[in-house]
């Protein structure tokens, strides 16, 4: 369903039914659904979760898959028993839902600028092999982003950064996405203060301070509804997006793109190309 949103793909393809405001509202209980099966899988569902955590640190710290082809994961793919060292065989896309399930906010953050990067030489192999769906939306006038041809735009010219933002911005999308439920799920807005703090540390049987704020979350009705509304007006302003800089300072990751010495989005989405490719 991410990938739909981030990509402007038909959302009845599967169901025969339905559009961009109901399946933003069915999301947050998509999550919902994903954390009791998650739960369900183990005795120990903290246990469960560290590891996938791990996991999704050992995908980050080992190279890419030559090729980062897309798979489609297995029903089985939700246990972190697959979590072998060196390259994962699981989607980046795969991976940034695993952390919304198992890790903090905090981590999320510390891991964005390198999902970043393995995403955007996703989409670059995606397009080089002509796989890219580069429409954010069934309306041509919806998306700035234009198809372009496989065998065009494969130059990763720093200095042609609308062919780089029409190769990259579905991933941009989709890794906001994410961002946006990391946040809704885990931030409280009262849990920066040290009273409140005390309070969800007192009585949390063993949980991390991020997952007592997420299993409220997920049985506030009312707030899961109301979000389904924000994630609609922020896709809005995601998709109009004019350049890579409009794209970054939208989805709230301006200063990853601009950490590490660089100057220009582009510049750390060439960067992401070439470290992919080495």
């Amino acid at each position: 369903m991410l990938a739909r949103f981030a990509t402007g793909a038909s959302f009845s393809t599967d169901s025969k039914g339905g559009g961009r405001e109901s399946n933003s509202r069915l999301l947050p209980f998509m999550i919902q659904m994903a954390c009791y099966l998650l739960d369900q899988g183990s005795s120990n569902n903290q246990q469960q979760r560290r590891s996938m955590a791990k996991s999704v640190s050992a995908y980050l710290s080992s190279s890419p898959a030559p090729s980062d082809s897309p798979t489609r994961p297995s029903s089985s793919s939700l246990s972190p028993a697959r979590s072998s060292a060196g390259p994962s065989a699981e989607t980046v896309q795969f991976m940034m839902v695993s952390s919304l399930l198992s890790e903090s906010y905090e981590d999320w953050c510390q891991h964005r600028p390198a999902f970043l990067q393995r995403g955007i030489y996703h989409a670059y192999m995606q397009h080089k092999h002509g796989r890219s769906t580069l429409r954010l939306s069934s309306d041509s006038s919806s998306s700035p982003s234009t198809p372009i041809k496989p065998d065009e735009g494969s130059s990763t010219d720093p200095n042609d950064g609308s062919k780089l933002f029409a190769i990259v911005q579905p991933m941009l999308v989709y890794t906001g996405l994410v961002e946006q439920l990391q946040r809704f799920f885990k931030l409280s807005k009262g849990s920066g203060t040290a009273a409140a703090k005390k309070e969800l540390d007192g009585d949390s049987g063993g949980l991390e301070r991020w997952e007592v704020v997420m299993k409220e979350k997920l049985v506030n009705v009312k707030e899961m509804v109301g979000f389904s509304k924000d994630l609609l007006a922020w896709l809005e302003d995601m998709t109009s997006a004019a350049d890579l800089q409009e794209a970054f300072d939208v989805m709230g990751a301006l200063g990853d793109a601009l950490s590490g010495g660089f100057s220009r989005c582009e510049d750390f989405v060439q960067a992401a190309i070439l470290a992919g490719k080495s």
